[in-house]
């Protein structure tokens, strides 16, 4: 059986300071400090960390909620496919700005390619790196810990149960930040299974 052990970056200054996130580089909150601690104490009363390969988004908050799970800094691998959607000219902006000038749905139906503000990511690319990304982890067969973003972490476990990038222009799962999900694949039947532990 191979166990995934998915979790959101914990809470941040942009989301308390009410700031567009995507790539803007915000750090962990106390608060958001304290949910890693409490974290690491509820992956460590389920398995040896030390077993887990660690991979982390290389954006400071997702680094940071790494760091404070796993205390040997060398062992965390970062990579900057699991980052949060890029939100292009829009990051770090004020909410209430961002909200008054993007564009939130499609006005031709096509969600998968659709950028909401200029250079933002589409759908599509945040999906294509991140089905990349889960595909080489699952055919390494190891057992790993993962630090994402909120909405990364949707196409990360879409990845995971092989639905098709052409197929998640609809899709968003609500993961609150210091959010923990195992993704288990069975070896008899090779089911992948969704299992949310906190959120």
């Amino acid at each position: 059986m191979q166990n995934i052990y998915l979790i959101t970056h914990c809470e941040a200054t942009h989301s308390v300071e009410k700031k567009v996130g995507g790539w803007y580089d915000s750090e962990l909150t106390e608060h958001g400090r304290k949910q890693a601690e409490e974290l690491e104490k509820i992956i460590n009363e389920r398995v040896d960390i030390n077993s887990l390969e660690i991979f982390s988004s290389d954006l400071k908050r997702a680094v940071q909620t790494a760091k404070i799970i796993r205390k040997e800094v060398h062992k965390i691998r970062l990579d900057p496919r699991l980052r949060e959607m890029s939100f292009g000219t829009h990051e770090g902006l004020p909410q209430g700005q961002h909200l008054q000038s993007m564009v939130p749905v499609s006005p031709d139906g096509n969600r998968l390619d659709h950028r909401i503000c200029p250079g933002a990511e589409s759908r599509r690319e945040v999906a294509t790196r991140i089905d990349e990304f889960v595909e080489e982890l699952i055919n390494s067969g190891d057992d790993a810990l993962i630090v994402t973003h909120g909405f990364a972490a949707t196409f990360f476990i879409a990845a995971f149960q092989k639905i098709e990038v052409n197929s998640q222009g609809y899709l968003n799962y609500a993961l609150n930040p210091g959010s923990l999900t195992l993704l288990k694949i069975d070896e008899l039947f090779e089911n992948r299974t969704v299992a949310w532990i906190k959120n």
